[in-house]
């Protein structure tokens, strides 16, 4: 299992203290989840990664990385491996075109024909990009090849219908978990943040996963470019846009941001335009019982 972060903002931002400073910074929760790290960005029209098999806590290079990035969208990862090697091949986030993809659980079964079935629902223009030996990677692919079937941009730059995605990534991960359960597997835990910089999506299935979209209070509050300052109000004023959005999965404990949990199976949908929608779980779902093998126990 690993650890997710993520945000998007209307204003450029860095993340020092969410990935170093803070005491549940994502340098700390990696003291458990050792395997690797990874960090993507948007720069204008580019999408970067860097990314690598060595521990975040003790990389010097996660730290310049956290100290000096600036951007509107940002996704951060620390793998604990349980499907894979490790090798900064499979290091978290993936991507594609402009799309970053980074995911918090386990697909089990991968070796039982289930690897074997999503690569039979991989586009086979995809299908050889998929470098690593990780399930994560291929969830990426099988989720790319099922917005690909469905109209979405197939380079990964075009304008895209985020209502559009947000459909698309829930049927596919529903028809995964239908498929595990079908051949009598373990089901999936397939925590995920995808984003192509503009369109934001979290979903939640099977660990926890939180939110933030508001503040305590705001270090940059007089020198903030916003003029909506929404953030600052302790709850989200219904219907209107947000300034920024983080997903996490551990609250990371600071005083600054007001936290929300998602519910298992939802999803969480942020639009160009900063408007924000949380679906709710479909019908019919349960959420998925993570084994006792796989849980990290306190220290």
């Amino acid at each position: 299992m690993c650890r997710l972060f993520g945000f998007r903002s209307a204003a450029p931002s860095g993340a020092h203290k969410s990935l170093m400073e803070a005491e549940n910074a994502l340098a700390v929760q990696s003291l458990k989840h050792p395997h690797g790290w990874g960090i993507g960005w948007f720069a204008e029209e580019e999408v970067c990664v860097i990314k690598t098999g060595n521990a975040a806590h003790e990389c010097g290079r996660f730290r310049a990385a956290s100290q000096r990035l600036t951007s509107n969208t940002m996704v951060v990862h620390v793998r604990r491996a349980t499907v894979g090697s490790i090798d900064h091949l499979n290091a978290h986030p993936f991507h594609y075109g402009r799309w970053l993809f980074a995911h918090n659980g386990t697909i089990f079964g991968m070796d039982e024909g289930l690897r074997e079935w999503m690569l039979e629902q991989v586009d086979e223009g995809f299908a050889p990009l998929i470098l690593g030996d990780t399930d994560s990677e291929c969830l990426f692919y099988f989720l790319l090849s099922a917005m690909a079937d469905n109209g979405v941009d197939r380079s990964g730059r075009g304008i895209v219908d985020p209502d559009t995605v947000l459909q698309v990534v829930r049927r596919a991960l529903w028809a995964l978990d239908e498929e595990v359960k079908r051949r009598g597997l373990e089901r999936p835990i397939t925590n995920v943040i995808l984003t192509n910089g503009a369109t934001f999506l979290a979903h939640r299935a099977g660990m926890p996963l939180f939110l933030s979209t508001q503040k305590r209070f705001c270090p940059d509050f007089e020198t903030c470019s916003e003029l909506s300052k929404v953030c600052m109000e302790r709850v989200r004023p219904p219907g209107l846009p947000v300034n920024h959005i983080l997903v996490a999965s551990e609250v990371i404990a600071n005083q600054e941001n007001v936290w929300e949990e998602l519910e298992d199976g939802s999803t969480v949908l942020l639009y160009p335009d900063f408007r924000m929608r949380i679906a709710g779980a479909q019908r019919g779902w349960k959420a998925p019982i993570l084994p006792e093998r796989f849980r990290i126990k306190a220290s």
